[in-house]
């Protein structure tokens, strides 16, 4: 974390983990929407009793140091929307889940205030919660989507992040959950994908182990 010279006006773009991430399993990262945030300006710095008058107020927030871009980041704590969208907020009643059991379904159906939208969700660890359906797929559409936790073998927060396909205006869900110690999925480890098992009459087999005629094992 650092600062950066604010005399002049920067653009400091950085991939954030998840889209190192999304390189190295050869993914595009196609970015096609970016999202403003001023979570980092302190507004009780507004002076309305500056002596040089109303163009001054904001004279010691124009000239805040910056802060670099950090790559941890998987959401902001607030958002810069177009003015035609001031007031319009994304609710969903419950945005926090806490020391959860594995396999607990979890529903979030968020609503507009004033909008009919639908919303894309963003699952960042499908190692802690995965989409009912879909497998092991961490992005996913529509009015309202059902998740189910997973079992790991230490205690585990993620997020869930629903983005209003209309406004843009999203809301982070926290989803925690607990260790299960019959469970050797590691949730920072390598994303867990569904095995499936394939029957074909003499010639079936599994995908994750396969006897042979000598007794031998094949992989």
């Amino acid at each position: 974390m650092g600062f950066l010279d604010n005399s002049t006006v920067t653009v400091d773009a950085i991939l954030t983990k998840k889209g190192r991430e999304l390189l190295a399993n050869g993914g595009d990262l196609n970015i096609t929407k970016f999202a403003l945030s001023d979570e980092e300006i302190d507004y009780t710095l507004w002076d309305v009793t500056h002596p040089n008058g109303t163009d001054s107020y904001g004279t010691v927030i124009e000239n805040m140091s910056l802060l670099e871009a950090t790559p941890n980041r998987s959401n902001f704590r607030s958002f810069l929307v177009d003015q035609s969208l001031a007031g319009t907020e994304v609710k969903i009643p419950q945005l926090t889940y806490t020391n959860v059991d594995k396999n607990t379904p979890i529903t979030i159906q968020p609503e507009t205030t004033g909008q009919t939208e639908t919303y894309t969700y963003y699952i960042e660890n499908t190692n802690v919660v995965k989409f009912e359906t879909g497998g092991g797929q961490s992005v996913k559409s529509g009015a309202a989507v059902s998740l189910k936790t997973q079992g790991v073998n230490k205690a585990a927060t993620t997020t869930v992040t629903a983005v209003g396909n209309t406004t843009g205006i999203s809301k982070v869900i926290t989803v925690s959950v607990k260790a299960d110690p019959t469970s050797n999925v590691d949730a920072q480890g390598p994303k867990q994908k569904d095995v499936k098992a394939f029957a074909g009459g003499a010639n079936a087999f599994n995908t994750t182990k396969q006897e042979n005629n000598n007794g031998g094992k094949g992989y």
